[in-house]
């Protein structure tokens, strides 16, 4: 609380705040401030010509935005119907269900399970923690309430390296050491970041088709964040932009990416009964 800002004051365009450590008052000026400015008029003149980045900079003062054009900005704007909070849609017993995993010991492991309720996905439970005990963590994986339901992990290549980890004297793979603590469900990742940003922002075309329990916050959160790296204009000119997610607080987003890029079968299958008429004989 002795680090947190003291509002001084607050209305529509205008914020003041006190910084504690050096009783410094800040002063945040929004253009809503002026009354004038509070139409799609003026707003429609003066984003003509900007990027959604350099709106978001130089006029909404979102200073996230100083660091690259955020990936997914349809979950910003439609965060509060994206993200459902308890009573969640109801998963039947046997319902098909998918998982990511990405791997970190000292960074945070992530995994979540996925499933598709007439094909809507959903983001239903989340495991987010550094590795540091293989047989805990696959424990942990195991008691996950969905795990029975779930046809396959797709996880992070590396897993299979047999480079990084030593087992009785023996080199070996993450992969062979979950294995023999009962994680068998492991699939190879396929990485395409391009192709999983398209997926994503298919999905979240209306009607959206992909939402997340609240109970994943991790994966909100990263979703929320998710930005491309930035280049200065002078680095333009010299040489093109290549769209690329900043490597950062993006492990639920490369599990994410696992799973969608394993493109699974997930539409509900027509079952055709056979014509017993024709066998029928009086």
């Amino acid at each position: 609380m002795g680090n947190t800002p003291t509002v001084l004051f607050e209305g529509t365009g205008l914020r003041i705040v006190k910084n504690p450590k050096n009783n410094f008052c800040v002063v945040t000026l929004h253009y809503s401030a002026d009354v004038s400015k509070r139409n799609p008029d003026w707003i429609a003149e003066a984003r003509a010509g900007l990027s959604p980045a350099k709106w978001s900079r130089e006029y909404e003062i979102e200073y996230f935005a100083m660091m690259g054009e955020p990936i997914f900005p349809e979950f910003k704007e439609h965060k509060a119907s994206l993200v459902l909070k308890p009573p969640y849609p109801e998963i039947p017993p046997g319902t098909p269900c998918w998982g990511g995993l990405d791997y970190g010991a000292r960074n945070p492991s992530s995994f979540h399970v996925y499933t598709f309720i007439d094909e809507v996905m959903y983001s239903v439970w989340e495991l987010f923690e550094p590795c540091r005990n293989i047989s805990e963590f696959a424990a942990k994986l195991l008691a996950c309430p969905y795990w029975n339901q779930i046809k396959y992990v797709a996880a992070d290549r590396n897993l299979w390296a047999e480079d990084q980890q030593i087992r009785h004297g023996n080199v070996t793979s993450i992969y062979k050491l979950l294995w023999d603590c009962g994680i068998r469900k492991l699939t190879k990742g396929v990485v395409d970041e391009a192709a999983f940003v398209a997926k994503v922002h298919e999905l979240w075309k209306p009607p959206f088709k992909f939402f997340l329990f609240d109970c994943c916050p991790n994966q909100i959160r990263e979703l929320e964040g998710a930005i491309y790296v930035s280049m200065s204009e002078k680095q333009l000119l010299s040489r093109g932009y290549k769209e690329v997610m900043v490597d950062k607080d993006n492990h639920t987003l490369d599990e994410l990416k696992y799973f969608l890029n394993s493109q699974p079968s997930y539409k509900s299958r027509k079952i055709t009964l056979p014509n017993m008429v024709k066998w029928w004989k009086k």
